[in-house]
């Protein structure tokens, strides 16, 4: 059966993505994905501490950006507390894994993004992602440390798989989402369509500009018609000097 992979973006400690690899294989999960580890790759803290999950870290993938560390993926969630600054579903982490496992049962890649201890997940790794998982803590006291924030969603999933297994109906075909990288080509193309238009002005908009097409065009749960009818009304607009 396919399993999220747990995608840590800059963590800083070995230590941290070692405990976060243990529990990773507590709860029956083993695709760790790292993106541009502070301490670099591989780190033997992370043996160590990982104790009876070092296949995990060993088999560990490394990745030094994010769009190389989802671009296979078909759906990824972002994890952060600050769920109501994006136009994006927010789930509960129980509610989240069930949809992740509803995704991945319908023939899709899931990806769960973690940020780094020091300051989480970046306003554009959170534009990335489809979703945002919130977990919810004191109000008094909002930071987690990165391994518990894995190892809370870690027993969701596990908790989600143990549950009775839903019986599939081989006569309904669902749905399933094109891969990040063909998203990423797509938002490129527009991009520089608008680029051609004068659409990124003025100066000290175009970052939010940006942004903003990020967050609408990665929080879409696209199928492959969607990609081609998106592309094609951009196409016909142009040839007809509409666009």
């Amino acid at each position: 059966m396919s399993k999220p992979h747990i995608i840590l973006s800059r963590p800083q400690l070995g230590e941290n993505i070692g405990a976060a690899a243990r529990i990773m294989y507590n709860f029956n999960l083993q695709n760790l994905r790292l993106i541009s580890p502070r301490d670099g790759w591989p780190n033997p803290k992370a043996n160590t501490v990982s104790s009876g999950g070092g296949s995990v870290v060993d088999n560990a993938i490394l990745y030094n950006n994010l769009n190389n560390a989802i671009g296979d993926l078909n759906f990824v969630f972002s994890t952060t507390i600050r769920s109501r600054k994006y136009s994006k579903e927010v789930f509960s982490p129980e509610e989240g894994l069930k949809f992740a496992k509803k995704l991945i049962d319908d023939g899709n890649s899931v990806g769960i993004l973690f940020g780094s201890e020091r300051a989480g997940l970046e306003r554009n790794e959170i534009s990335s992602s489809n979703a945002i998982i919130s977990i919810p803590v004191n109000d008094d006291f909002k930071s987690l440390n990165l391994s518990h924030a894995v190892a809370v969603i870690s027993y969701e999933w596990f908790k989600t798989i143990r549950r009775n297994k839903s019986k599939k109906n081989k006569d309904q075909k669902e749905l399933e989402f094109v891969k990040k990288i063909e998203v990423e080509k797509f938002v490129k193309y527009l991009k520089s369509q608008l680029e051609q238009k004068g659409y990124f002005w003025p100066e000290d908009k175009v970052e939010s500009l940006n942004l903003n097409i990020d967050n609408l065009f990665y929080s879409l749960k696209l199928t492959s018609p969607n990609l081609k009818t998106l592309f094609g009304i951009i196409k016909n607009l142009k040839k007809e000097n509409k666009f």
